[in-house]
């Protein structure tokens, strides 16, 4: 019984840990602002250096130009033209438990006695306008990939393909936004799962935690992925 309820703790530990997904949400024509969500569901301001990578392209697939602003509430970003898709890549650096006390942002073996580390890296996906390049792949290390090119429709199965080095990424949980529920969707051998969207605009969060052996500075590697649409 011990064991059980210890597991259990460590699953719920482990969920909430990795609710803090960043997103963007559109603000007008061709902008939008960065989201992160951070502890109880309270939004946090990004910080921009660990913004890494900003790539948008239109329904032809040519790269849009983006510039970013940078203000006291956040990342804004402008894209020129007319995106079809908006994908970023976010570096949220290594989060160590000391013997005591809360976590730390630096590497394990920067902190004395720490046994446990992870390295937290992020992707994002917006689909602006669906055109069949949606359904083809960034190459992004962790990625979600939606199988129709067709707007998902509220209350209706989404089917999407979940990759790991551009491989099917077996059991990997879909839910909604930040939140996780026993009953998530779960993707199958070939990596696909049906998510069920809601009215109006949607977060798809996926996530995966990867064992790490033989790294001085982290223990375990966590993939989170989000991905924004509407749903009709």
């Amino acid at each position: 019984m011990r064991q059980l309820i210890l597991s259990a703790m460590l699953t719920c530990c482990a969920s909430a840990a990795m609710a803090h997904t960043v997103w963007l949400e559109p603000e007008g024509k061709g902008d939008f602002q960065v989201k992160f969500g951070g502890h109880a569901g309270k939004l946090e301001t990004y910080q921009p250096e660990k913004i890494k990578r900003i790539e948008a392209v239109d329904k032809q697939g040519k790269k849009l130009a983006v510039k970013q602003d940078i203000a006291a509430d956040g990342v804004r970003l402008h894209v020129d033209g007319a995106p079809a898709l908006i994908s970023m890549h976010f570096d949220n650096g290594i989060h160590t438990k000391p013997a005591t006390g809360p976590s730390v942002e630096k590497p394990m073996n920067e902190v004395p006695g720490a046994t446990r580390a992870t390295y937290a890296v992020k992707y994002h996906k917006t689909v602006v306008d669906w055109a069949p390049l949606v359904t083809k792949t960034l190459g992004q290390p962790f990625e979600v990939v939606p199988l129709s090119a067709q707007q998902p429709t509220a209350d209706q199965p989404f089917r999407v393909r979940v990759l790991q080095d551009g491989k099917p990424a077996a059991g990997v949980k879909l839910g909604h936004g930040e939140e996780g529920t026993a009953t998530d969707p779960v993707t199958d051998a070939d990596g696909v799962a049906a998510f069920v969207p809601k009215k109006g605009f949607n977060r798809l969060w996926a996530g995966k935690r990867i064992p790490v052996t033989g790294n001085p500075k982290y223990t375990e590697l966590s993939y989170e992925y989000s991905f924004g649409f509407d749903a009709k």
